[in-house]
């Protein structure tokens, strides 16, 4: 996968210490200003989205050669969504159509990350199709996570290519999924220009480009060292917060 130097590059499904990443928002901020060449992020935290509400302040506040969208991974009944351009976080666990329709109510876009993959709860081939058939107008896709460096995209990514190609036509994007700060970046997204602007352009002008590199044997050695920190966060963490997320949503009298 070449690089074209004169594109503006986007990693838009980073994960954070705030959800089940390992560095913390800052840490991240800062990896991403001093060690990468990366125009614009996202921080797409599981279910989430304090910490890229965070992110988005501090890029605000701060001295950044980059940009920031903020994000989340929703997790519905056929598999994950990513979800940009939101103010609020999305109940997980609701079928895929009806997410798409909360992001857009809100304003925001949505893209699916490592399509069909039978490695991690991603939407399959009928979801897809069901929705790409789906003639509501709140109802749309604007792009595929075509590169997903890891094992979970790496099987998939011949099928997917194809597939879009041949039937969906959706802009193609590539993601790290990095949950790690060494990994950012090696998914990556090509478009013309560099603001966060251009990229919404690239986006509904099918004009970005997927890159980056899959992981090797060493990139996953990596991967079990901090799976252990990973598991912890899920299983423990995570739901806890999810917890604490509904019952201030109750308490608030938040509709759902």
């Amino acid at each position: 996968m070449e690089i074209d130097t004169t594109l503006g590059r986007a990693d838009l499904h980073i994960h954070s210490g705030a959800g089940d990443g390992v560095a913390s928002v800052a840490e991240i901020l800062d990896y991403v200003e001093h060690e990468t060449d990366l125009d614009l992020i996202a921080i797409t935290d599981h279910d989430l989205i304090h910490g890229s509400l965070d992110a988005r302040d501090l890029v605000a506040k701060g001295n950044y050669r980059f940009e920031f969208i903020v994000g989340m991974e929703i997790t519905t009944l056929e598999g994950h969504l990513l979800a940009y351009d939101l103010e609020k976080p999305i109940r997980m666990l609701l079928p895929l159509a009806r997410t798409i329709q909360q992001v857009r109510q809100q304003g925001g876009f949505c893209v699916v990350p490592h399509p069909t993959s039978w490695l991690t709860r991603s939407v399959g081939y009928r979801g897809l199709r069901r929705v790409m058939e789906d003639e509501r107008s709140d109802v749309t896709l604007e792009g595929l996570e075509i590169v997903n460096p890891t094992l979970a995209g790496r099987v998939i990514y011949e099928k997917v290519l194809s597939l879009n190609r041949e039937q969906w036509h959706l802009a193609e994007l590539g993601g790290s999924d990095a949950h790690s700060l060494e990994f950012i970046g090696s998914g990556h997204t090509l478009f013309p220009g560099e603001s966060a602007a251009d990229f919404r352009r690239a986006l509904k002008e099918k004009t970005t480009q997927a890159g980056g590199r899959f992981l090797d044997l060493q990139d996953h050695r990596r991967l079990m060292s901090i799976a252990g920190e990973q598991m912890l966060k899920s299983l423990v963490v995570m739901p806890s917060q999810h917890l604490k997320r509904a019952i201030d949503s109750l308490i608030k009298g938040e509709q759902r």
